[in-house]
């Protein structure tokens, strides 16, 4: 379990308080500069609180080692591009050297075509997805018993339609085997479908924590993000959310 209790960071988060159990597949939405990232950071342990303590597992993140929470916690940051003209196995074999890359992995990100090539030489979209295959891999033997805190910012940019679905699905995949996740995005469509709990932020500010259809609502959203919002209905009764200026 993770507890969050009056998080605040000056000019960035204020006065957040959470609880994530095992089993939950939190998306994170909010307009830029809302807060998100640093959420993600704070949560990870990579910078600290001016206020506030995080619990993991019933003890307090600022308690673990560096080397401790890398065993059960994984974080993938916004941005990284890599230079390196490393191929993409000898990249993941830096975060598995002793085991292979998971089946499910390979064939849910679909990286098999490029295994040997260089990352350098791969378009942003495929270099998404070889860091999303080694955030995984950094933890994987703790997802595998369904241990562990996935910590996601902006995983599905940069992906075509096909892919930020198969990522989602692998995700709550994951999820449903005991995981905690939380991604943030921008894809309104995706956390209706994918999520079972939806965080909300602006400004700073926690402003929704609740399901799906709680918290998107055309009112809420269309304030949050500053522009009109439509939620519609396709032929089978799925809700597909608009946006327009």
């Amino acid at each position: 379990m993770l507890r969050i209790e009056g998080l605040s960071l000056p000019q960035r988060i204020k006065q957040v308080s959470l609880d994530v159990v095992p089993g939950d597949a939190i998306h994170l939405l909010g307009p830029n500069g809302s807060g998100k990232s640093s959420l993600l950071n704070l949560i990870a342990g990579l910078i600290t609180a001016q206020q506030g303590t995080i619990w993991l597992e019933g003890r307090n993140l600022y308690h673990y080692s560096t080397a401790e929470l890398a065993t059960c916690r994984c974080l993938m940051e916004q941005t990284h591009r890599s230079v390196f003209a490393l191929t993409v196995e000898e990249s993941l074999s830096f975060f598995c050297d002793t085991r292979p890359l998971p089946d499910e992995l390979e064939q849910a990100l679909d990286i098999t075509q490029f295994l040997h090539r260089p990352l350098n030489e791969l378009s942003g979209g495929e270099q998404r997805r070889v860091q999303i295959a080694r955030c995984l891999m950094q933890i994987w033997p703790a997802i595998d018993d369904g241990k562990a805190l996935i910590l996601l910012d902006e995983p599905v940019q940069g992906l075509d339609f096909s892919h930020q679905h198969r990522l989602c699905i692998l995700l709550n995949e994951l999820v449903r085997k005991g995981n905690m996740l939380i991604m943030s995005h921008h894809q309104l469509n995706l956390a209706e479908r994918y999520a079972n709990r939806i965080w909300l932020m602006h400004e700073g500010k926690l402003t929704a924590d609740d399901v799906p259809n709680a918290v998107l609502t055309e009112a809420r959203l269309s304030e949050v993000f500053a522009c009109n919002v439509r939620i519609v209905a396709d032929t089978e009764q799925n809700r597909l959310i608009q946006t327009y200026l």
